[in-house]
């Protein structure tokens, strides 16, 4: 069976969004390729998939009534009471609403914490975790005279053994190297990348 009016509406309000299938896999929840299927007319999507992309595709300043004509469709195809569906996926908006405000107020808790990248950031995630030290930077890694920076175990950078710290931590970085290495960085860096 094919869904073409929910395969037209999303497309378009993707393409709307200006969204990968990639990208919108991050924040619904389900692979590009369980949303391409949907996309494509092939698949219809669960309650909780389809709420997630009325949600995530939703472009509040374009007045399409795109979310009304997707949870309308979805009811007819279902056979759902139409009111009762819109309702469920107000609460469903509702919750995320509160997620995306606490998630806010994490990052927002201390100035320090985001200025200073005193977090771990899961890759392509908004889940952000507060540490002590701005481990994840690595200008401010290569930079910092209170810790040793290692590379590895597999090089001995010390080979000369001066000292029992050299002996056990031959994979130690000098502060030779971690000039070199900014140095390496800075200049890829500002080749590829305006500064801000």
């Amino acid at each position: 069976m094919k869904y073409p009016v929910i395969s037209m509406l999303m497309k378009e309000q993707r393409e709307i969004k200006g969204m990968t299938l990639y990208e919108l896999e991050k924040v619904v929840g389900v692979t590009a390729s369980y949303l391409s299927q949907v996309e494509n007319g092939n698949k219809l999507p669960s309650e909780k998939v389809l709420f997630a992309i009325a949600y995530f595709l939703d472009v509040g300043t374009i007045k399409n009534n795109y979310r009304e004509k997707l949870i309308t469709e979805y009811a007819g195809i279902k056979g759902l009471d139409e009111n009762e569906l819109w309702n469920e996926f107000q609460r469903f908006q509702s919750f995320q609403a509160i997620l995306i405000k606490e998630m806010e107020n994490s990052m927002n808790e201390s100035i320090d914490t985001i200025n200073k990248n005193k977090f771990k950031l899961k890759k392509g995630t908004l889940k952000a975790e507060p540490i002590e030290e701005p481990n994840f930077d690595l200008k401010w890694l290569l930079t910092q005279k209170e810790y040793e920076v290692f590379y590895g175990r597999e090089y001995n950078i010390n080979p000369e053994k001066e000292s029992k710290l050299d002996k056990y931590l031959y994979h130690r970085l000098r502060d030779e190297d971690l000039k070199i290495i900014l140095g390496i960085i800075e200049a890829y860096i500002s080749n590829k990348y305006e500064k801000k």
